[in-house]
Order: C-alpha cells, then structure tokens, then sequence
C-alpha cells in the first residue's frame, strides 16, 4: 500500500538545490526557510555563488581575506574555510568568549558593540558565518544596505558550503566543518532545535551526532557533522602545552 506521502527528512531538504538569481532576493527575504510535506525546504533565494569545480592555484586564507576585503565576495567558500583550516591561524575554539559577547550585545540591540566584537571576531576567523551573518543585520539597521549585503552573502556562502559538503545522513555522509560554531548556526539557520548531541567515533573519525526536531513538529531526525579538523587542532594545541 502507497503511503499517504514521501517521508523527506531534514537531510534530504537541506539538500534542496540553490535557486539561482539576485542576492538581493535572499537578503529581502532574510532567512528564507519554510516547511514542506514532511521536511524543511531551504529556499535561498539569490544565492549566485560559483560551483568551485574550476580552479587554478589555490588562494591562501589571507589570498581570500584580502580578496573578501577588496570586494571580491563570488569566491568558492569551502576552499576559503578549508584554507583557513590549514592555515597557521586557524584557531576553532579562539572566539569562545568574543562570540558570547558579540551575540549578548545583538540580543540586547546594541549593534555598535555587536559590530566591534563581530570585528574581533574576524581578526581571529574571517568565515565565521554567525558573526558575517549578525554584521549583516547590524549593517542593515545603520541603513548601510549594501554592506549588509555583501556581509549577508557571506553567511550564505559559508552556510550553503556547509551543506554542500554532503547530505548529514549518516558518519560516511556527514556534513564537514571546521568549527563546533558552524554546526550550531547551521541548526538555527534551518530551524532546527537540538534535542540530543553526542560525540561518536566511525571509521577513525570523530563526529558529532545530533538528534534533531523539525520546526513546527514533534518529528526529530539525525544529523551527523564530521568534527576531525577542530578536534585535531584541540588535541595539537593541548600537546604542544605540555
């Protein structure tokens, strides 16, 4: 017997295809997500960011920095976040206590202070898509709508290259980031409210497995995140103290 209607989990909607147009559209819209059937379709539209598939020489972090800075934003954001994971700088647990500030200072309206913490955060880890995101509405706020933009199109370009990086359906699929921060951005993005959250080891990888609900339902669904890249550099930069 056909059942009423296709199960789609969480996973299979985070996969929805970018629509292609303005970005414009996607910063009008905000956070663009709604629910459909069973699943969250993600609807970012505006998002026109190059696919990555043809590169020369890779930029390094401070290439992509500088290029970020100069005004160059339709970069491919999963080389940008992966060059800063092998840079030198790369510190995943540097901002801790810069971020708890930045995001105290927004939810208390003050965006002058938000935007010098989002600042500080930034000398430490430029794709932090949470502080990009935050500058964002800040900016908006002040009337400065074309930087708002151009920081809004950077929290989608770094969001949307977490998803990219596979489905999350399982430890073999997982989503990979770089930062413990991208997982839970990620979840507030699309809506989703972690109920459970375990570190679990497969195939000699560390991955953190969240038990998830849907919005608007008391369905739940996994996700799987590969966390290998902040919990080496943790474990390298505890040797390295001893």
């Amino acid at each position: 017997m056909r059942p009423p209607m296709r199960r789609c989990v969480t996973p299979c909607a985070l996969r929805e295809p970018w629509k292609q147009g303005s970005v414009d559209a996607a910063w009008g819209k905000r956070m663009p997500i709604i629910s459909r059937a069973a699943g969250v379709v993600l609807l970012l539209v505006g998002l026109a960011l190059p696919s990555g598939n043809a590169r020369a020489a890779e930029p390094s972090y401070d290439d992509y920095v500088a290029q970020v800075k100069a005004g160059k934003i339709e970069i491919d954001y999963t080389a940008f976040r992966l060059a800063y994971a092998a840079s030198s700088k790369y510190a995943p647990y540097g901002v801790v206590e810069i971020l708890g500030k930045l995001k105290k200072a927004y939810a208390a309206g003050d965006c002058p202070s938000a935007m010098a913490h989002a600042k500080e955060v930034f000398e430490v880890n430029f794709v932090h898509m949470e502080a990009h995101k935050i500058a964002a509405f800040c900016l908006k706020k002040a009337g400065n709508e074309e930087k708002a933009r151009r920081e809004y199109a950077m929290f989608l370009g770094l969001f949307s290259s977490v998803l990219k990086s596979d489905d999350g359906k399982s430890p073999d699929t997982a989503f990979v980031v770089i930062a413990i921060d991208e997982e839970y951005s990620v979840l507030e993005t699309a809506s989703l409210t972690p109920v459970k959250q375990a570190l679990v080891n497969h195939g000699g990888s560390a991955f953190d497995r969240f038990e998830v609900k849907l919005p608007a339902s008391d369905q739940t669904v996994t996700l799987f995140f590969n966390v290998d890249r902040p919990h080496g550099q943790l474990a390298r930069t505890l040797q390295e103290k001893r």
